[in-house]
Order: structure tokens, then C-alpha cells, then sequence
């Protein structure tokens, strides 16, 4: 039996950085229908001049705290200095990087139904989205 499902560590990278909320309230969302849970956040920034600085949910004001409640204080802190230091490295002036670490709530009970069944994970392996749509709109165009 798993407790935890798999968990995928996202990192998402944008120039001029234009931050508006529709990122945290759709991983709320997603978090309260019980589909993913957000283990950890990590916001990275570097200035004009390349400057790092990191965004730490800890310090935010109360009212932006709130709006990321929904990450478990206990999970915090997955994401470090050195992950901190490796995508840093990799970041032009002006820009931003997020990275999350998300899990699979949804898979628990699927899983543990499988293992229940007798069942042994024998292959796993996650197709990106853009891969998904390139195939699909080749199944639809040889059609």
C-alpha cells in the first residue's frame, strides 16, 4: 500500500515575469478537488543587472501567504539553496523561474487498488502535453 502518490517536479521559466495569480489559484483549485497536491514552490527572480534573489513563501505579506496556503507547511522546504543555485545558473537577466514539486493525489487509491489486485508496476513514464497534441492533431490530419 502507498501513502503518497508520484510526485512530478515542474519548472516553469519567463522572461519579464507578469505575475497575476491565475497560477496559485489554479493549483488551489486543483488542490481542493483533491486531483494534485503541492508539496513545495520555489520563485527565483534575477533583476536587470543578473542579480538572483529568491521569493520566499515564508516572507510574503499575509494576505499573499494566504493565497498559498494551500501548500502544506509541513511539505516546505523539499526545494534548497543548491536547487536554488543549479536553476540560477541557467537564468538571463529579467527573467523569473518556478519550480513545483506536485503529487499525484489521484494515483493513491488507483495504485493501491492495482497492488490490491495483485498488480506490480512493471513500466511508468509521463508523455509532455506537447507531445500528446502533436499526436493527436497527426491521428486527426491522417484521417
Amino acid at each position: 500500500m502507498i501513502n503518497r502518490g508520484p510526485v512530478d517536479v515542474v519548472v516553469m521559466a519567463v522572461g519579464a515575469p507578469q505575475f497575476d495569480g491565475k497560477v496559485f489559484s489554479e493549483l488551489k483549485r486543483q488542490t481542493e478537488a483533491g486531483t494534485i497536491r503541492v508539496l513545495d514552490a520555489m520563485v527565483l527572480l534575477k533583476d536587470a543587472a543578473g542579480r538572483p534573489w529568491a521569493l520566499d513563501l515564508e516572507d510574503l505579506p499575509a494576505e499573499q501567504k494566504a493565497a498559498v496556503g494551500f501548500i502544506e507547511s509541513g511539505t516546505r522546504g523539499l526545494f534548497d539553496s543548491d536547487d536554488a543555485s543549479t536553476l540560477f545558473e541557467g537564468m538571463v537577466p529579467e527573467s523569473a523561474v518556478v519550480a513545483l514539486a506536485i503529487e499525484h493525489v489521484w494515483a493513491i487509491d488507483l495504485v493501491n487498488a492495482l497492488n490490491n489486485a495483485g498488480m506490480e508496476t512493471a513500466l511508468n513514464f509521463r508523455v509532455p502535453a506537447s507531445i500528446v497534441d502533436e499526436a493527436f492533431a497527426s491521428l486527426a490530419a491522417n484521417k
